[in-house]
């Protein structure tokens, strides 16, 4: 037998009312939870706010500086090689063998000392024979001279026949051809004078032509002695005693000396355009050179090549500086300082406080109210750590030292 169960209606609301409590109870215990995280939260937030309005720097904090007047002189700094003044090749001008050599690289030399002597047989043996030819030619001249006084002494016997003959003639004391021979025999006699006269001027030429000979072989026969053509020191020897000595050039070969002026040097710089214009002859130098440490040289500005070099902007200069103690040495590198007057009085910043956006470069001011201005500039040379500011500031003006990329025109700040 089948037992069925029926529900009672008193049975149907006692589960009902079991239901809402449970999600009563459910809600009650969300509620709770959300109270416990959010009540904290928001004690937190109203003691910062109290604190951020109780806090007596509500503005972002700089730091503030003013800008420097540059100095009326600047300072140039440019490498060169030291050299000497002076330097010559000395090469043979007549042939021959090195008879004997006097100097050696290291040298130091006179103008005019003896620094070789080549033996040239054949230039002395052609010195004596135009000797001889020039003896003979002045032996000639003086003959032609005793014969022109001969010619002379006959026209003047025939002068004094033809003076004597002609009244008698005229007076018929004697024959017209006697007249007429002493008249002959005189103008033969001034034909002879004549002829004496042009002879001396030949002999004369070949005298002078011989002596010119013998000038010329003279001179050549001094460059068998191969001397210093100025003061300095013998920096390369290319011959020994008994080499044979050609006479050359650059050209043809090595030269026998090299020689080198040291007692005054020179030293050649490029100069960039932007000082190019500052450096004037007369001007003033210092040499700084590593190997002679602590010791300072002074040389002055020569001259100026005048222009600048079209493909390095530069302009060559010459310095040039007494060495007569030898302390230093051609081809040395050294450091040439110039000290430049400045042509403007310009103000130096901190390239920190450069302000570099689309719109170009600014710095930013802070005005008397605390508020910030950025204020656009021209800049002029770049020291590295600083700049040249040429417009846009001025020395009363304050800047701020670093700016940061969140501030902005016309914000206040609190500077420290």
């Amino acid at each position: 037998m089948t037992q069925q169960t029926e529900t009672t209606p008193t049975q149907q609301s006692k589960t009902a009312s079991g239901t809402i409590v449970r999600i009563a109870g459910a809600a009650v215990l969300i509620i709770a939870l959300v109270a416990v995280g959010t009540l904290p939260r928001l004690a937190r937030q109203k003691e910062a706010l109290a604190a951020m309005r109780e806090s007596p720097v509500t503005h972002p904090v700089v730091t503030t500086l003013h800008a420097k007047t540059g100095e009326p002189t600047s300072t140039l700094l440019l490498p060169g090689n030291i050299e000497p003044l002076y330097t010559a090749a000395v090469y043979a001008r007549t042939e021959g063998y090195l008879e004997r050599r006097t100097v050696d690289i290291g040298s130091k030399v006179k103008a005019g000392e003896v620094l070789a002597v080549i033996s040239s047989p054949e230039v002395d043996q052609q010195l004596l024979q135009a000797r001889a030819t020039l003896a003979q030619s002045d032996a000639s001249l003086q003959q032609a001279k005793a014969a022109l006084e001969q010619a002379k002494a006959n026209a003047e016997l025939t002068r004094l026949t033809k003076e004597r003959d002609l009244p008698l003639g005229q007076e018929h004391a004697i024959s017209q051809q006697i007249v007429d021979e002493a008249v002959q025999a005189h103008n033969a006699r001034t034909a002879d004078v004549t002829a004496a006269e042009a002879n001396i001027t030949a002999a004369q030429a070949n005298v002078t032509a011989n002596q010119a000979n013998v000038a010329r072989l003279l001179q050549m026969q001094s460059f068998e002695r191969i001397v210093a053509p100025f003061d300095g020191i013998i920096t390369a020897r290319n011959v020994e005693r008994g080499d044979l000595v050609t006479t050359g050039s650059s050209a043809v070969g090595k030269p026998l000396f090299n020689i080198a002026q040291s007692g005054s040097l020179r030293i050649q710089i490029d100069v960039p355009q932007s000082d190019a214009v500052n450096i004037a002859d007369g001007q003033k130098a210092v040499i700084d050179v590593k190997e002679r440490l602590g010791r300072e040289y002074t040389g002055t500005v020569i001259r100026s090549a005048g222009s600048l070099d079209s493909a390095a902007r530069t302009m060559l200069t010459e310095v040039q500086l007494d060495n007569r103690d030898g302390s230093l040495l051609p081809g040395m590198y050294a450091q040439v300082k110039f000290t430049l007057a400045e042509p403007r009085t310009a103000l130096i910043i901190p390239t920190s406080s450069l302000v570099i956006d689309h719109s170009g470069m600014h710095v930013v001011t802070v005005a008397a109210d605390r508020k910030l201005h950025f204020v656009p500039v021209t800049i002029g040379r770049d020291l590295g750590v600083q700049v040249e500011i040429l417009r846009g500031v001025g020395a009363n003006d304050t800047l701020v030292a670093s700016p940061s990329d969140l501030l902005h025109d016309g914000q206040e700040v609190e500077v420290r």
